[in-house]
């Protein structure tokens, strides 16, 4: 048997892990590659489902939209156009309005969550992916949502011609490593063993290892390359370091800047509110009738601004996290009867009347549950004038379900998005005239969520606005009882 000389031994083993490095690095290239274009294909699927979903949430309640043989796709037309293969709306689980090659569109199950892909093939191969979002404003259950059809063809056909790339340079790659081998041969054992210990070391982490150069010749090259990708790889490691201590930064000042929010205004606003009480007191003497409406507006005016300031920090310790319920059983009609008494000052100075009806047991955080009633209540008499509100509880399978209705003057069509959201306050101009700045069902919608709850609202019979959220129902545990 013909034995292989060192240098044989040597230009087969480098041969070897040139073509294995090679392939592992086109490998690992190509699926990166493809990674990364079908995630961006992806977001644009997903972005043109969330336009068409809000259209459709604006388009649906109209006349148009209710009518039982729409005449228009208006809707539709404009995406399909080059963009999606087909794009359909559906309500109540039936086909409301079609556009593009509908016949792609493959009958399917019930939606079962708001957004769903799924990737399919035509019956000429074409891939493509089958996109659902449920239509904003309207529960699961009512199988509302819109469909539409987004092509693959190209996205493949660039990951085909990017991966032909990753091939002709691993190729290159791996000839390059013969060539080496045969030229270089017992050279390269000792600076190949110095590279592969600084490929462990950066593979560890180590990302200021460096190849060490000064041999003149192809192998130097090689190193420099690979000591300019090190280097590009560290400065980017330390680029993401600075930025995270930024964040870090920015988000302690946040926290100082809470903290002394609610030091440096709560605590003098405490005693100037006290100070207004001492006097409508008249502990210092007694004081004429002008003098006492001004000191109740001003005792007023401090307690909304605390209320405002109270909000604010609820919200901010709601977006850092630092809010989680502690719950337990709580009696819904204790909760509602606080709740309403922190409001009564305000029903009477408009002359609203507050009705209770219904009783539940929930598995809450009272202090969060009362916040939320007293928010919801808030809101309600904000924008009544005349009138009363009506707050009703009730177990109903497996859940608490809490009502808050009034009769006010409801939210105007086209401005149900900014509900919820944080310093908004839907309406027309004239609204922005009333008090708050519009955190209060921002916090109704975390506390409820943070409950495994949910939280919408719909016009109620004769005008004004119902809320609803639903909480987990306190449920007695197996071998307790009377």
């Amino acid at each position: 048997m013909t034995r292989l000389s060192l240098g044989g031994k040597f230009v087969l083993a480098f041969v070897g892990l040139s073509v294995l490095f090679a392939a592992t690095f086109g490998t690992l290239a190509a699926y990166r590659l493809q990674r990364a274009l079908l995630e961006q294909v992806r977001l644009r699927a997903k972005g043109v489902a969330e336009e068409l979903a809000r259209d459709a949430s604006r388009f649906l309640p109209t006349p148009e939209g209710l009518s039982e043989a729409p005449t228009s796709s208006r809707l539709t037309r404009r995406l399909v156009a080059g963009t999606v293969l087909y794009a359909q709306i559906v309500r109540d689980g039936e086909v409301r309005f079609t556009d593009g090659r509908y016949a792609l569109a493959v009958p399917t199950g019930p939606l079962t969550r708001p957004f769903a892909v799924e990737e399919r093939r035509t019956r000429g191969g074409t891939a493509y992916l089958d996109i659902f979002r449920a239509v904003p404003d309207y529960p699961l259950d009512r199988q509302t949502y819109v469909r539409i059809g987004f092509p693959l063809a190209e996205v493949h056909a660039r990951i085909r011609a990017e991966t032909d790339r990753i091939i002709l340079a691993s190729l290159m790659m791996a000839g390059a490593g013969v060539a080496a081998a045969f030229v270089l041969r017992r050279a390269i054992l000792g600076p190949l063993g110095r590279m592969n210990t600084v490929i462990r070391l950066i593979r560890r982490g180590d990302y200021s290892a460096r190849v060490p150069t000064g041999t003149g010749d192809e192998l130097q090259l090689l190193s420099d390359e690979f000591n300019t990708m090190a280097s590009a790889i560290e400065a980017r490691d330390q680029e993401l370091a600075r930025v995270n201590e930024a964040l870090r930064k920015a988000n302690h000042i946040k926290d100082e800047f809470t903290a002394a929010m609610s030091h440096e205004l709560k605590t003098p606003l405490h005693a100037v509110r006290a100070y207004a009480q001492l006097l409508l007191e008249e502990i210092d003497g007694p004081i004429t009738q002008a003098q006492r409406r001004d000191l109740e507006a001003l005792l007023a005016a401090g307690d909304h601004l605390l209320h405002l300031i109270e909000g604010i920090l609820r919200y901010s310790a709601l977006e850092a996290g630092g809010i989680q319920p502690q719950v337990g059983r709580v009696e819904a009609a204790v909760v509602i009867e606080q709740a309403c008494q922190n409001v009564a000052h305000l029903a009477r100075q408009k002359g609203l009347t507050v009705e209770v009806a219904g009783t539940a047991t929930v598995l809450a955080d009272e202090t969060m549950l009362r916040q939320i009633l007293i928010n919801l209540l808030h809101n309600a008499m904000k924008y009544t004038e005349q009138g009363k509100i009506t707050v009703t509880a009730a177990n109903r399978d497996g859940q608490a379900v809490f009502e808050v209705t009034d009769t006010g003057t409801g939210i105007p069509k086209g401005h149900e998005h900014e509900v919820f959201e944080p310093f908004q306050r839907a309406g027309h101009p004239a609204r922005r005239e009333i008090d708050g700045i519009g955190l209060g069902l921002a916090v109704v919608k975390r506390y409820v969520e943070l409950h495994g709850g949910r939280v919408w609202f719909e016009r109620a019979s004769g005008g004004g606005t119902r809320f609803t959220f639903t909480m987990p129902a306190f449920t007695m545990p197996a071998g307790d009882g009377a």
